[in-house]
């Protein structure tokens, strides 16, 4: 900036050129003071600046930590994961060969089971037919016994019925002999009633 003074009689007016550098000094200290502003801002700012990139290092690290946490725990999960289903399939494979081995035990049991009982009912048949056979003959010797008993009975009873109708009229007889007896008239029994009361009384 470009400052031009009046002249006088031994040079420049003393009083414009104090003035002019009283205005440079001001406003130079003007502009300093804007400047050491400024400088502070910017000092301040590169603070900020350097304590949030302090922070997103420390995000940084604390997300990368995290990552390496979650990248282990997911390996161990996956070999866990891996470990069940192999420890599942074994068991699965043990329990079905089990399981087969206990329907081949079954299947023979059954098998044995089954020909005990073709054997016992071949046993049961062969005493059902015994029986029967037993059965028939006493039966048929028992109708035997029944036919000659009731022959026998038949015989016996021919005879007790010509007794029994001897006896029968020898009854009679006798009944016919005391009908021949007194009848006492009924005045002779009043009589003999009245005797009585008296030895009584």
């Amino acid at each position: 900036m470009k400052k031009q003074f009046s002249t006088k009689l031994f040079g420049y007016s003393k009083d414009e050129v104090d003035r002019h550098l009283e205005y440079i000094t001001k406003d130079y200290e003007e502009e300093l003071r804007k400047k050491r502003e400024r400088l502070m801002e910017l000092a301040e700012e590169n603070r900020r600046l350097k304590q949030e990139n302090q922070e997103q290092k420390e995000r940084i690290e604390r997300f990368a930590e995290q990552e390496r946490y979650i990248s282990r725990a997911l390996i161990k999960a996956e070999q866990r994961a891996q470990a069940i289903v192999e420890e599942g399939q074994r068991k699965a494979r043990e329990e079905y060969e089990q399981i087969n081995d206990e329907k081949e035990k079954w299947k023979n049991k059954f098998r044995e089971v089954r020909n005990e009982l073709l054997v016992f009912e071949k046993s049961i048949l062969s005493l059902i037919e015994k029986f029967r056979d037993e059965i028939n003959y006493y039966t048929a010797k028992e109708i035997s016994e029944v036919i000659l008993m009731d022959e026998n009975d038949t015989g016996k009873s021919n005879v007790s019925t010509f007794s029994r109708m001897g006896d029968a009229e020898a009854a009679i007889a006798a009944d016919d002999d005391h009908s021949d007896e007194e009848v006492p008239e009924i005045d002779e029994i009043e009589e003999i009633d009245d005797k009585k009361g008296k030895v009584i009384a």
